[in-house]
Protein backbone atom coordinates (compact mmCIF):
# COMPACT_ATOMS: atom_id res chain seq x y z
CA UNK A 1 0.00 0.00 0.00
CA UNK A 2 2.97 2.08 1.20
CA UNK A 3 4.86 1.83 -2.48
CA UNK A 4 1.48 2.26 -4.37
CA UNK A 5 1.10 5.46 -2.32
CA UNK A 6 4.21 6.87 -3.15
CA UNK A 7 4.21 5.97 -6.81
CA UNK A 8 1.13 7.67 -7.42
CA UNK A 9 2.77 11.08 -5.48
CA UNK A 10 5.80 10.80 -7.34
CA UNK A 11 6.31 13.47 -10.14
CA UNK A 12 7.12 11.54 -13.25
CA UNK A 13 3.36 9.78 -12.36
CA UNK A 14 1.45 13.07 -12.48
CA UNK A 15 3.55 14.30 -15.59
CA UNK A 16 2.42 10.72 -17.08
CA UNK A 17 -1.34 11.32 -15.81
CA UNK A 18 -1.21 15.28 -17.06
CA UNK A 19 -0.10 13.47 -20.61
CA UNK A 20 -3.06 11.37 -20.32
CA UNK A 21 -5.29 14.10 -20.72
CA UNK A 22 -3.42 15.59 -23.09
CA UNK A 23 -3.59 12.48 -25.03
CA UNK A 24 -7.79 12.18 -24.43
CA UNK A 25 -7.88 15.44 -26.36
CA UNK A 26 -5.81 14.63 -29.27
CA UNK A 27 -8.14 11.16 -29.36
CA UNK A 28 -11.20 13.30 -28.83
CA UNK A 29 -10.34 16.43 -31.30
CA UNK A 30 -9.40 13.70 -34.02
CA UNK A 31 -12.82 11.96 -33.15
CA UNK A 32 -14.82 15.22 -33.44
CA UNK A 33 -12.63 16.33 -37.31
CA UNK A 34 -13.68 13.35 -38.26
CA UNK A 35 -17.24 13.61 -37.92
CA UNK A 36 -17.20 16.61 -38.95
CA UNK A 37 -15.63 16.05 -42.01
CA UNK A 38 -18.64 13.19 -42.41
CA UNK A 39 -21.28 15.78 -41.18
CA UNK A 40 -19.85 18.34 -44.03
CA UNK A 41 -20.05 15.98 -46.84
CA UNK A 42 -16.49 14.79 -47.19
CA UNK A 43 -17.51 11.21 -48.32
CA UNK A 44 -15.74 8.33 -46.83
CA UNK A 45 -13.46 9.14 -43.65
CA UNK A 46 -10.08 8.13 -43.28
CA UNK A 47 -11.02 6.47 -40.28
CA UNK A 48 -13.92 5.66 -38.27
CA UNK A 49 -14.83 8.16 -36.00
CA UNK A 50 -13.91 6.71 -32.38
CA UNK A 51 -10.82 6.51 -29.88
CA UNK A 52 -9.48 3.42 -32.44
CA UNK A 53 -9.94 5.49 -35.58
CA UNK A 54 -7.99 8.23 -34.23
CA UNK A 55 -5.31 6.40 -32.73
CA UNK A 56 -4.96 4.39 -35.78
CA UNK A 57 -5.02 7.52 -38.51
CA UNK A 58 -2.77 9.09 -36.00
CA UNK A 59 0.00 5.89 -36.20
CA UNK A 60 -0.30 6.47 -39.82
CA UNK A 61 1.41 9.60 -39.76
CA UNK A 62 5.36 10.43 -39.88
CA UNK A 63 6.52 9.42 -36.37
CA UNK A 64 3.04 8.27 -35.55
CA UNK A 65 4.38 5.27 -33.61
CA UNK A 66 6.25 7.47 -31.81
CA UNK A 67 2.63 9.35 -30.82
CA UNK A 68 0.66 6.36 -30.11
CA UNK A 69 3.42 4.57 -27.69
CA UNK A 70 3.76 8.28 -25.69
CA UNK A 71 -0.16 7.85 -25.94
CA UNK A 72 -0.63 4.51 -24.76
CA UNK A 73 1.77 5.62 -21.38
CA UNK A 74 -0.22 8.32 -21.04
CA UNK A 75 -3.47 6.56 -21.11
CA UNK A 76 -2.06 3.60 -18.89
CA UNK A 77 -1.36 6.38 -16.10
CA UNK A 78 -4.28 7.87 -16.70
CA UNK A 79 -6.41 4.67 -15.91
CA UNK A 80 -4.22 4.06 -12.95
CA UNK A 81 -4.50 7.47 -11.48
CA UNK A 82 -8.39 6.71 -11.69
CA UNK A 83 -8.32 3.32 -10.37
CA UNK A 84 -5.83 4.44 -7.52
CA UNK A 85 -8.51 6.95 -6.62
CA UNK A 86 -11.50 4.39 -6.79
CA UNK A 87 -8.99 2.78 -3.99
CA UNK A 88 -7.88 5.70 -2.14
CA UNK A 89 -10.87 7.77 -2.67
CA UNK A 90 -8.55 11.09 -3.52
CA UNK A 91 -5.47 12.07 -5.05
CA UNK A 92 -2.17 13.36 -3.75
CA UNK A 93 -3.36 16.94 -5.15
CA UNK A 94 -6.74 16.53 -3.31
CA UNK A 95 -8.75 15.42 -6.67
CA UNK A 96 -11.54 12.80 -6.31
CA UNK A 97 -13.47 12.05 -3.39
CA UNK A 98 -14.45 9.67 -1.16
CA UNK A 99 -18.13 9.06 -1.65
CA UNK A 100 -19.37 5.68 -3.02
CA UNK A 101 -20.15 7.43 -6.21
CA UNK A 102 -17.37 8.91 -6.95
CA UNK A 103 -14.66 5.49 -6.55
CA UNK A 104 -17.70 3.95 -8.81
CA UNK A 105 -17.05 6.75 -11.35
CA UNK A 106 -13.18 6.19 -11.14
CA UNK A 107 -13.25 2.55 -11.40
CA UNK A 108 -15.43 2.68 -14.15
CA UNK A 109 -13.26 5.14 -15.65
CA UNK A 110 -9.80 3.21 -15.12
CA UNK A 111 -11.26 0.21 -16.81
CA UNK A 112 -12.72 2.11 -19.87
CA UNK A 113 -9.19 4.08 -20.04
CA UNK A 114 -7.09 0.83 -19.92
CA UNK A 115 -9.26 -0.56 -22.86
CA UNK A 116 -8.16 2.33 -24.95
CA UNK A 117 -4.52 1.37 -23.51
CA UNK A 118 -5.40 -1.97 -25.04
CA UNK A 119 -6.17 -0.71 -28.37
CA UNK A 120 -3.25 1.73 -28.24
CA UNK A 121 -1.26 -1.29 -27.65
CA UNK A 122 -2.55 -3.01 -30.31
CA UNK A 123 -2.32 -0.63 -33.39
CA UNK A 124 1.38 0.14 -32.07
CA UNK A 125 2.32 -3.82 -32.80
CA UNK A 126 0.00 -3.27 -36.24
CA UNK A 127 -3.51 -4.90 -35.06
CA UNK A 128 -6.16 -2.37 -34.94
CA UNK A 129 -8.66 -4.59 -35.73
CA UNK A 130 -12.54 -3.61 -36.37
CA UNK A 131 -13.82 -1.68 -33.93
CA UNK A 132 -17.25 -0.90 -35.38
CA UNK A 133 -18.33 -5.10 -35.29
CA UNK A 134 -16.79 -5.30 -32.04
CA UNK A 135 -20.30 -4.06 -30.19
CA UNK A 136 -22.52 -6.20 -32.20
CA UNK A 137 -20.09 -9.17 -31.95
CA UNK A 138 -19.58 -8.74 -27.85
CA UNK A 139 -23.70 -8.16 -27.73
CA UNK A 140 -24.33 -11.59 -29.65
CA UNK A 141 -22.21 -13.40 -27.28
CA UNK A 142 -24.00 -11.82 -24.48
CA UNK A 143 -27.69 -12.79 -25.51
CA UNK A 144 -27.02 -15.92 -26.13
CA UNK A 145 -26.23 -16.69 -22.43
CA UNK A 146 -29.53 -17.52 -19.72
CA UNK A 147 -30.23 -14.10 -18.84
CA UNK A 148 -28.38 -12.37 -21.80
CA UNK A 149 -30.94 -10.31 -22.63
CA UNK A 150 -31.50 -8.66 -18.96
CA UNK A 151 -27.71 -8.12 -19.20
CA UNK A 152 -27.52 -6.06 -22.30
CA UNK A 153 -30.28 -4.26 -21.35
CA UNK A 154 -28.99 -3.23 -17.58
CA UNK A 155 -25.41 -2.45 -19.69
CA UNK A 156 -27.49 0.19 -21.98
CA UNK A 157 -29.69 1.46 -18.96
CA UNK A 158 -26.29 1.84 -16.82
CA UNK A 159 -24.41 3.79 -19.89
CA UNK A 160 -27.85 5.78 -20.45
CA UNK A 161 -28.05 6.70 -16.54
CA UNK A 162 -24.36 7.75 -16.41
CA UNK A 163 -24.64 9.69 -19.48
CA UNK A 164 -27.74 11.69 -17.57
CA UNK A 165 -25.36 11.99 -14.30
CA UNK A 166 -22.62 13.68 -16.64
CA UNK A 167 -24.75 16.19 -18.45
CA UNK A 168 -26.58 17.05 -14.98
CA UNK A 169 -22.92 17.69 -13.61
CA UNK A 170 -22.18 19.67 -16.79
CA UNK A 171 -24.61 21.82 -16.31
CA UNK A 172 -23.97 22.50 -12.34
CA UNK A 173 -20.41 23.02 -13.26
CA UNK A 174 -19.65 20.25 -10.92
CA UNK A 175 -16.43 19.73 -12.78
CA UNK A 176 -14.83 23.17 -11.85
CA UNK A 177 -14.64 21.32 -8.01
CA UNK A 178 -11.37 19.14 -9.04
CA UNK A 179 -9.84 22.24 -11.03
CA UNK A 180 -7.84 24.70 -9.51
CA UNK A 181 -9.30 27.44 -10.18
CA UNK A 182 -7.57 29.72 -8.31
CA UNK A 183 -4.63 29.75 -10.41
CA UNK A 184 -6.74 30.55 -13.13
CA UNK A 185 -6.95 34.19 -14.30
CA UNK A 186 -10.83 35.68 -14.89
CA UNK A 187 -10.65 35.23 -18.61
CA UNK A 188 -9.32 31.43 -18.47
CA UNK A 189 -11.89 31.07 -15.63
CA UNK A 190 -14.92 32.00 -17.68
CA UNK A 191 -13.56 29.95 -20.79
CA UNK A 192 -12.91 26.72 -18.43
CA UNK A 193 -16.54 26.89 -17.86
CA UNK A 194 -18.07 27.22 -20.91
CA UNK A 195 -16.53 24.70 -22.68
CA UNK A 196 -16.25 22.23 -19.62
CA UNK A 197 -19.91 23.06 -19.55
CA UNK A 198 -20.63 22.27 -23.45
CA UNK A 199 -17.71 19.70 -24.12
CA UNK A 200 -19.11 17.45 -20.70
CA UNK A 201 -22.80 18.02 -22.13
CA UNK A 202 -21.78 16.93 -25.43
CA UNK A 203 -19.61 13.86 -24.85
CA UNK A 204 -22.60 12.47 -22.11
CA UNK A 205 -25.13 13.04 -24.71
CA UNK A 206 -22.90 11.15 -27.28
CA UNK A 207 -22.64 7.94 -24.78
CA UNK A 208 -26.09 8.12 -24.06
CA UNK A 209 -26.92 7.94 -27.65
CA UNK A 210 -24.56 4.55 -27.64
CA UNK A 211 -26.73 3.62 -24.11
CA UNK A 212 -29.57 3.98 -26.59
CA UNK A 213 -28.56 1.54 -28.97
CA UNK A 214 -27.52 -0.78 -26.52
CA UNK A 215 -30.78 -1.20 -24.79
CA UNK A 216 -32.47 -1.18 -27.69
CA UNK A 217 -30.58 -4.27 -28.46
CA UNK A 218 -32.21 -6.12 -25.63
CA UNK A 219 -35.87 -5.20 -26.10
CA UNK A 220 -35.01 -5.81 -29.94
CA UNK A 221 -32.75 -9.36 -29.30
CA UNK A 222 -30.96 -8.09 -32.16
CA UNK A 223 -27.36 -7.59 -31.93
CA UNK A 224 -27.05 -5.66 -34.40
CA UNK A 225 -28.08 -2.55 -32.67
CA UNK A 226 -25.71 -2.54 -30.62
CA UNK A 227 -22.57 0.21 -31.73
CA UNK A 228 -19.64 1.69 -30.05
CA UNK A 229 -18.77 5.84 -30.86
CA UNK A 230 -18.37 5.40 -34.45
CA UNK A 231 -21.85 3.47 -35.07
CA UNK A 232 -23.84 6.04 -32.78
CA UNK A 233 -22.47 8.70 -34.74
CA UNK A 234 -22.89 6.85 -37.64
CA UNK A 235 -26.82 6.29 -36.84
CA UNK A 236 -27.35 9.77 -35.95
CA UNK A 237 -26.03 11.67 -39.69
CA UNK A 238 -28.48 9.07 -41.28
CA UNK A 239 -31.48 10.48 -39.24
CA UNK A 240 -33.75 13.57 -40.36
CA UNK A 241 -31.61 16.74 -40.65
CA UNK A 242 -28.47 14.10 -39.72
CA UNK A 243 -25.80 16.78 -40.95
CA UNK A 244 -26.93 18.93 -38.65
CA UNK A 245 -27.14 16.61 -36.04
CA UNK A 246 -23.69 15.23 -36.39
CA UNK A 247 -22.11 18.54 -36.99
CA UNK A 248 -23.33 19.78 -33.86
CA UNK A 249 -22.03 16.47 -32.15
CA UNK A 250 -18.42 16.77 -33.87
CA UNK A 251 -18.52 20.82 -32.57
CA UNK A 252 -19.27 19.42 -28.65
CA UNK A 253 -16.29 16.46 -29.06
CA UNK A 254 -14.10 19.41 -30.32
CA UNK A 255 -14.79 21.54 -27.24
CA UNK A 256 -14.49 18.82 -24.91
CA UNK A 257 -10.69 18.34 -26.79
CA UNK A 258 -10.48 22.20 -25.64
CA UNK A 259 -11.55 21.04 -22.39
CA UNK A 260 -9.57 18.34 -21.79
CA UNK A 261 -6.49 20.61 -22.54
CA UNK A 262 -7.68 22.84 -19.93
CA UNK A 263 -7.70 19.75 -17.64
CA UNK A 264 -4.46 18.54 -18.90
CA UNK A 265 -2.89 21.56 -17.00
CA UNK A 266 -5.30 22.47 -13.94
CA UNK A 267 -7.02 19.56 -12.86
CA UNK A 268 -6.10 18.83 -9.14
CA UNK A 269 -4.75 15.28 -8.92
Amino acid sequence: MTVAVGAERSRPFLWAVRAGFVTRSVTYGVVGAIALALALGAGSAPAAPDQQGALALIARAPLGRVGVAVAAAGLLAYALWKLSQAVFGRGPEGGGGDELTDRLGNGAGGIVYLGFFAVAVRILFGSSGNSSNAPSHAAAGVLGWPGGAVIVGATGAVLIAISLYQLYDACRGGFAEDAKLGEMSPPERRTFMIVGRVGLAARALVFGLVGYFVLKTAIDFNPHEAVGLDGALGRLHHQAFGAVLLGLAAAGLLVFAAYSLFEARYRRL
